[in-house]
């Protein structure tokens, strides 16, 4: 079913205006359809199953609407197929300290964006409202001026959803505060949104979450390199456009480990007393993934922590995949990555029972520190400088 909906969808977002290139024989290049384009790519990918972990499930009474999470696990299946350090997390970390977990908890998902007419944040918003979410206005908003981004999230309208649901992070690029050269590309590639009536630009937007392409054409390595040399979040939009940039695993969801040293079940055990309630420590965590051979991103110290100290993340660098660049060129490029959150109880909450305690009782929301150092975890794949 969800396979016969995205076919639908990329065939109506073969009918829009943004043009996609391929190189013919003679080295000049001809127009196809981005929504074809994406539906020859959907229809001919192999994609392995969605691992069972990843799933999410939903109780009876949830008031979400029916297509959420199917659409949600699209994206999921996407992610994971061009992200095989996943895999190794499952396989490494996961599996063996919580044998038998039938499912992680998802805190939230992230998209990057362009933040150009017709696209960016609003764009992903107007695909959101409909699926049961809601925007949260942070004050200040979130923003990152070093980066030339800003940002947002949305969680699940539902109250009894919001501990099943990610939390879905977007952030946009400042187009505007690039440099001339950085702004012509974006515009070659994204410019058609501006024009183009806003249901046809949602339809490509949709198209692009549920087939994993990006909703202009395939960049030129020349174009990719410009970008590059400004913006590492730059490039990655032009490269991977809606593709899904990370999933962040619950950590604070989890059971007790089943650690077999006396350090990791004492820092378990701390971690239990400081959520009111059974969880993952991240310190921990990390010393599974290092010894499974991921390389952490270290900016800021491997664990991230908000000045509040009750949220904590970390993320393993961005895998690289190859990429095929418009008219042949090919290069190894950063892609995806995986990050783990551990919320901690807030401290009005401190009198609850740990049988008490619920995702609300924990620390919500976003850390603008934290999350401009987990930004870096492409960076750090890509190679590039700061």
């Amino acid at each position: 079913m969800r396979r016969a909906a995205a076919r639908a969808v990329a065939g109506r977002s073969a009918q829009l205006r943004s043009p996609s290139w391929r190189c013919n024989g003679r080295g000049s290049r001809v127009a196809v359809s981005v929504g074809a384009a994406a539906a020859r790519a959907h229809s001919s990918a192999a994609r392995p199953a969605l691992p069972r972990e990843l799933h999410i499930t939903l109780p009876p009474g949830c008031k979400v609407p029916p297509s959420t999470v199917p659409v949600l696990h699209q994206v999921l299946e996407h992610y994971a197929a061009r992200t095989p350090r996943l895999g190794v997390v499952l396989d490494k970390a996961t599996r063996p300290g919580w044998p038998g977990l039938e499912a992680l908890g998802h805190d939230h998902f992230a998209f990057r964006t362009f933040g150009v007419p017709g696209l960016g944040i609003a764009s992903l918003e107007r695909v959101l409202l409909p699926l049961g979410y809601s925007r949260v206005r942070d004050e200040p908003p979130l923003a990152f001026p070093a980066k030339k981004l800003a940002a947002t999230w949305f969680r699940a309208t539902d109250p009894a959803a919001r501990a099943l649901l990610p939390r879905v992070f977007v952030s946009e690029l400042q187009v505007e505060k690039l440099s001339p050269r950085a702004q012509e590309v974006i515009a070659r590639a994204a410019g058609w949104a501006a024009a183009a009536p806003a249901d046809e630009v949602l339809v490509q937007v949709m198209s692009s979450l549920l087939t994993g392409t990006a909703p202009w054409p395939t960049p030129t390595l020349a174009d990719y390199e410009a970008l590059m040399a400004e913006s590492e979040y730059a490039a990655w939009v032009l490269a991977h456009g809606y593709s899904l940039n990370h999933t962040a695993l619950a950590l604070h969801r989890l059971p007790p480990s089943s650690s077999p040293t006396a350090a990791a079940t004492a820092a378990a055990t701390a971690a239990a007393t400081a959520t009111g309630g059974p969880g993952a420590d991240i310190t921990d965590f990390n010393g599974r993934l290092q010894a499974a051979g991921l390389d952490l991103n270290p900016e800021g110290g491997l664990v991230k922590v908000s000045p509040d100290q009750l949220l904590l993340q970390s993320a393993v660098v961005a895998d690289r995949v190859p990429f095929a660049f418009a008219c042949g060129a090919r290069r190894d490029i950063a892609a995806a990555y995986v990050e783990f959150v551990q919320r901690l109880r807030l401290p009005q909450h401190a009198g609850l029972a740990a049988g008490q305690v619920r995702e609300e009782h924990l620390r919500e929301g976003f850390e603008v520190g934290n999350a401009d150092r987990i930004f870096e975890s492409t960076t750090l794949a890509a190679g590039a400088s700061k």
